[in-house]
């Protein structure tokens, strides 16, 4: 296509116009993405060089200048809305304490609704800040849901987040719940946490169960020969094995809370988390599941980080969140990739957000809570029937 003079870019809404500088090579759709203008929010139209009316023009795959015969391209946002109102600029910065011992940072915004604006602040946290942060957020937790004097298993993986948990529990100073911490073993990724794990808890003067893996595949009934990780790729080919081990892990807390005697169980469920599961699950026609308790059977499952974003969780011991890092596996589940790409970027464009969202997907899952009852053929809880094919696919694993 022939490479014309360029035409001036304005975006038109009903709070002002704005003229928008493309970069050489930008399309528009990068245009638009570049200064926080979303591409299904608008209308373009072309006005010719020669002047006259302005006509309707699709174009967020042209770079401006590409198109022939415009002396000004309007881009017109379909709502009488501001969409700068939730800009990041400009943006107040407040410094960790102590100043120098920075490990994590968060941004926020304070909404005015009565002045119609708002103010973001980028907070810098110290190491202590974030596990201050976290410890306040499980208290409010354990505190609401667990009795006086509780046992409680908490699955743990020797990472970042399992150390900020077990810190959180510990300071915990009105509750004097017993935390009975465990591991599972299986696949690489979960073996080579378990030293880490041990030293974790022996710091914490806390006694760690280690789940070996013929242990956690009796709890599908899997037979003792067939490797874990083998054996699921074989009955799901291409799927994450998060699907799995999600599962294994609620089993195997689930089994030690029997040996113990106890109702209470707590996994490391972190903001981003619980979005990304519940997204899902409204796009799937479910209900939000419950969150941060969570009865299944006669099982209580807590969720002490839900309303911890992962910034501030890996900022309370940023050298063992590194290492877990390092050590991670590619997701190739589209769906994974899709529902957690969404969360960040809500999270990115409109912070604080994503947490008044976990908070009414809350109240909502309270009002009606998802009902578990036990698959008799499974041998575990389900909240609705399990399709036959897939649950040929859990025999296959079995056989």
């Amino acid at each position: 296509m022939r490479v014309n003079a360029q035409p001036a870019v304005l975006l038109i809404t009903a709070h002002g116009r704005q003229l928008l500088e493309p970069e050489p090579g930008e399309r528009v759709v990068d245009l638009l993405a570049r200064n926080g203008v979303p591409w299904s929010g608008v209308s373009i139209y072309k006005v010719p060089a020669g002047g006259g009316a302005g006509t309707p023009l699709p174009c967020l795959d042209l770079r401006p200048s590409e198109i022939e015969d415009a002396s000004e391209l309007l881009i017109y946002l379909n709502r009488n809305v501001n969409p700068f109102l939730f800009a990041l600029d400009p943006l107040t910065v407040v410094p960790p304490e102590p100043a120098e011992k920075g490990a994590a940072e968060y941004i926020y915004q304070d909404i005015r609704s009565d002045r119609g604006n708002s103010a973001t602040y980028l907070k810098k946290l110290s190491p202590e800040e974030c596990r201050v942060v976290v410890a306040n957020k499980a208290a409010e937790v354990i505190t609401e849901h667990l009795p006086q004097g509780s046992d409680l298993v908490v699955g743990v993986s020797g990472g970042g987040d399992s150390n900020a948990l077990l810190d959180a529990l510990s300071r915990l100073a009105n509750q004097k719940s017993a935390v009975h911490p465990l591991i599972i073993k299986g696949i690489p990724e979960w073996d080579s946490g378990v030293e880490r794990a041990q030293a974790l808890c022996n710091n914490y003067g806390l006694r760690l169960t280690v789940f070996e893996e013929d242990e956690v595949k009796a709890l599908l009934q899997m037979p003792g020969s067939s490797p874990l990780a083998a054996s699921f790729e074989k009955a799901f080919p291409g799927d994450d094995f998060e699907f799995l081990g999600t599962l294994l892990v609620r089993l195997a807390l689930f089994e030690r809370a029997r040996q113990l005697g106890t109702q209470y169980v707590a996994t490391g469920l972190n903001l981003e988390d619980v979005l990304c599961e519940n997204l899902f699950r409204l796009s799937n026609g479910n209900r939000p599941a419950s969150a941060p308790l969570r009865e299944i059977g006669e099982f209580k499952l807590a969720f002490p980080l839900w309303l911890c974003p992962k910034r501030i969780i890996d900022g309370c011991f940023p050298r063992q969140s590194l290492d877990n890092y390092d050590e991670r596996y590619p997701c190739l589940s589209a769906g994974r990739n899709l529902y957690y790409s969404i969360v960040y970027t809500l999270q990115s464009s409109y912070p604080g957000y994503s947490e008044r969202l976990a908070k009414g997907l809350s109240e909502v899952a309270k009002s009606d809570p998802v009902k578990y009852v036990i698959d008799e053929e499974l041998g575990f809880h389900v909240e609705r029937f399990v399709p036959f094919p897939l649950r040929q696919r859990f025999k296959r694993i079995r056989a």
